[in-house]
């Protein structure tokens, strides 16, 4: 009876280690900064194909020249890997904000020579880690950025909550995002091939969100607490048993 008793109170024990690991898991409003897993530019039109809003050239790497030209359109992109937490159920992002550095406006292409666009779109897409011409024409305007007093070094700024908010609701990997000139005009952003910092998304997260770690390091902390207990129970019993036999 007392064997049995000893069972069903160590894996009372175990459990209440599991919960207080999982819970310690939780933690409250948090910041989380994504770097993009790949960027690329594409091109529509240029001196060889046309210009019609449809992707042609694909630049992988590349995240730097934004350029809305006479005979083309360079754009950059970029997805972001965006299931790195959990949300609570029935719970938001409070804020998702995606950056990107000015390198300069001396910039040229596409029928184009250093002039600033004044106003600079991102667009959103559900991404798949991959680089893609189609890319080009798949995403959907979310809001624009007054450029037009800015200066090389600037940072700009587009909130693109709302859409970072659906694709995790839906269980999307990757967030992917355009950036284009909405005027004729031309810049360089930095991070890429040239010097500054990288594009990231930084999300802002309620209270309560679990950053999701590796699914063995709870499972491996839960089993090593527990068959500690375990093995000091045998080894006590042991000492107990040798010293009624001497």
């Amino acid at each position: 009876m007392n064997n049995l008793c000893q069972k069903a109170a160590f894996a009372s024990i175990c459990a209440a280690l599991g919960l207080t690991l999982v819970g310690n898991l939780e933690a409250k409003a948090a910041t989380f900064i994504l770097e993009p897993t790949i960027t690329f530019e594409i091109i529509d039109g240029g001196f060889i194909d046309i210009f019609d809003g449809r992707g042609d050239l694909v630049f992988p790497g590349n995240f730097d020249t934004v350029v809305r030209g006479t005979f083309g359109e360079s754009a950059e992109f970029a997805e972001v890997y965006i299931r790195s937490f959990y949300l609570p159920e029935r719970s938001i992002i409070s804020s998702a904000v995606f950056q990107a550095d000015i390198y300069s406006f001396d910039t040229f292409g596409l029928g184009i020579c250093s002039i600033n666009p004044g106003s600079l779109g991102i667009f959103g897409y559900v991404g798949n880690g991959g680089v893609e011409a189609s890319d080009f024409e798949a995403g959907v305007f979310l809001n624009s950025v007054d450029i037009s007093s800015l200066s090389p070094g600037d940072r700009i700024s587009f909130d693109v909550t709302p859409f970072v908010n659906r694709l995790v609701s839906n269980g999307d990997d990757f967030a992917g995002f355009g950036i284009r000139a909405l005027n004729l005009g031309a810049l360089t952003l930095g991070g890429g091939n040239f010097s500054g910092i990288p594009p990231k998304l930084i999300v802002k997260t309620p209270e309560n969100t679990v950053s999701i770690p590796e699914a063995d390091t709870i499972f491996g902390s839960t089993m090593a607490l527990g068959l500690g207990g375990l093995l000091k129970r045998k080894n006590s019993i042991k000492r107990e048993q040798g010293m009624g036999n001497g």
